[in-house]
């Protein structure tokens, strides 16, 4: 696996701002940004270089709907060629990202596989 090369990262961060509405706020410490800005910057972080496998725990929780579908459209997007593992409480959400989805119930996996098959 091959990182970024020095003069690659700021190109690749320009991207990702872009990407996730965050341009305006390249500037601005995290601590003063809103919740929804705070996740987007987290989707954003978990991007960065390219990386096969990406984890997120509930991307959208606390986004407006706008930024939530613009998320989404940011991980279609980029999913290519990589496995994206997250949670949701959201059913059209897992709908829309997941090609196979698994429901917990207390810490257990009940029922997993394609839209279809659940």
């Amino acid at each position: 696996m091959q990182g970024l090369e020095e003069h690659q990262v700021a190109g690749e961060v320009d991207a990702i701002l872009k990407d996730t509405d965050l341009e305006e706020k390249a500037d601005t410490q995290a601590s003063q940004l809103s919740g929804g800005q705070k996740r987007k910057l987290s989707v954003g972080i978990a991007l960065i270089g390219d990386p096969r496998l990406i984890f997120l725990d509930e991307p959208t929780a606390g986004v407006d709907p706008y930024s939530r579908r613009h998320l989404w459209d940011v991980l279609k997007k980029r999913k290519a060629g990589k496995v994206i593992l997250l949670t949701t409480h959201f059913m059209d959400e897992a709908d829309i990202l997941a090609d196979r989805k698994a429901i917990m119930s207390h810490g257990t996996i009940r029922c997993y596989g394609s839209s279809l098959f659940l």
